[in-house]
Formats: structure tokens, C-alpha cells, sequence
């Protein structure tokens, strides 16, 4: 194949991706919509939300990941979305991360200094992402999971450190304990819809009763 055939097909992959992103733009919502349609599957009011990276302590979900970090009157959600097509409309592999963090089970948040993420072992994750902090401070959340068992989540936001810390602060002083709803079909940790004969959520893998 010469120089003129190869133009032509890189020039017929670009207009592809045109045209495929001209088409994902027309379904999307608007930002007010998003957190409607959050505050409304939820049940709860949103606070504070920021685009972040997840950097690790979940047990569930090792890899680096970038997506939307969120504080609700009654819990801490990260959730990921997929990227659309490069310009050679090739979509990268994904993997669907969501989880859900109730403030009853935070027990405490630091704003960690970078030096002390490469002590406890970061040292690929900082090196090889751009930082998204405008300083060089990270979010540490330490919390129970539903095994008793003490974690810590490490988050890189563009929102300050400081400010999710002050934020979670507040939100948990005015949190109020409620009894937990045992609701049919409803997984009590991520709050998503599941089969009632699960034992085990497949969105968090909570373990269920």
C-alpha cells in the first residue's frame, strides 16, 4: 500500500471518531441532571464532589483509576466511567470501579503529604501520574469494613486534601446514626439493586445475610 492509501485510512478513522463523539455528545445531561439522578437512586443530598484518582486500599479494586469522588449527607462514593474512543475510535479496556464508604464507618481522614505516600509504598502511582492536586498533598481515609477490619483509601483529587478533610469532618459531626434499612434486593453497603438470593454483592462484594 503506498503513502496515498495509507492517508486515506487514517483519514476515514478520524472522521469515524468525529462522528461517534458528535453522537455521544448529543445523549449527554446536563451536570444538575447528574446529581438528581444521584441525589434520587441514593437517597441522600450531595456535599462535595471533585475529579479524582483512586490510588488504592480498597480490597476489591488494586489498579489506578480516575473518576468521581463524592460526599453525601450519609457516605463517601468514588465511581469511575469509561473513556470514549481514542482518534483511531479504539476504546481502551475498562474496568468498572464503584464503592461506597458510610460516614458511620470512617474513622479518620488525613491530608498526607507526599513523602509520606512514598513511606507507605506509593512510589509507581505517584511517579507515574501527573499529579492532579494543586498541592502536593494526597486524601487518606481510614475506615472499618464490614469485617471489622481497619483500611485505608488514598485518593489524588483537584479538589484540596484539606478541603475534603474539613468536609468529611463536618459531615460526619452532623451525621446522625440511623437504624439500618434492610431493604429486599438492595445491597445495605453500595446501596445498588441485587438479586435477594445473593450472598455476596457483585458490585462491592459486601457480604450479605
Amino acid at each position: 500500500m503506498d503513502t496515498w492509501g495509507y492517508l486515506l485510512i487514517a483519514g476515514l478513522l478520524v472522521l469515524f471518531a468525529f462522528l461517534w463523539g458528535a453522537r455521544r455528545k448529543g445523549s449527554s445531561v446536563s451536570v444538575s441532571e447528574f446529581w438528581q439522578e444521584k441525589e434520587k437512586e441514593f437517597g441522600e443530598n450531595k456535599i462535595l464532589s471533585g475529579f479524582s484518582r483512586y490510588l488504592g486500599g480498597h480490597p476489591r479494586f488494586e489498579a489506578v483509576s480516575d473518576g468521581l469522588l463524592f460526599l453525601m449527607s450519609k457516605s463517601l462514593w468514588f465511581e469511575n466511567f469509561e473513556k470514549g474512543p481514542n482518534i483511531f475510535g479504539i476504546t481502551p479496556p475498562f474496568e468498572k470501579v464503584i464503592f461506597r464508604i458510610l460516614l458511620s464507618q470512617i474513622e479518620e481522614v488525613e491530608s498526607l503529604p507526599e513523602k509520606e505516600l512514598l513511606k507507605r509504598g506509593f512510589e509507581s502511582q505517584l511517579w507515574r501520574y501527573r499529579r492532579l492536586s494543586p498541592r502536593p498533598f494526597y486524601l487518606a481515609v481510614k475506615y472499618k469494613d464490614e469485617w471489622e477490619r481497619e483500611r485505608t483509601l488514598y485518593f489524588d483529587s483537584m479538589v484540596d486534601a484539606d478541603t475534603w478533610k474539613q468536609e468529611l469532618e463536618r459531615a460526619k459531626s452532623n451525621y446522625i446514626p440511623e437504624e439500618e434499612i434492610k431493604e429486599t434486593g438492595v445491597c445495605p453497603q453500595c446501596g445498588k439493586k441485587i438479586d435477594p438470593d445473593f450472598k455476596l454483592c457483585p458490585y462491592c462484594g459486601c457480604r450479605l445475610s
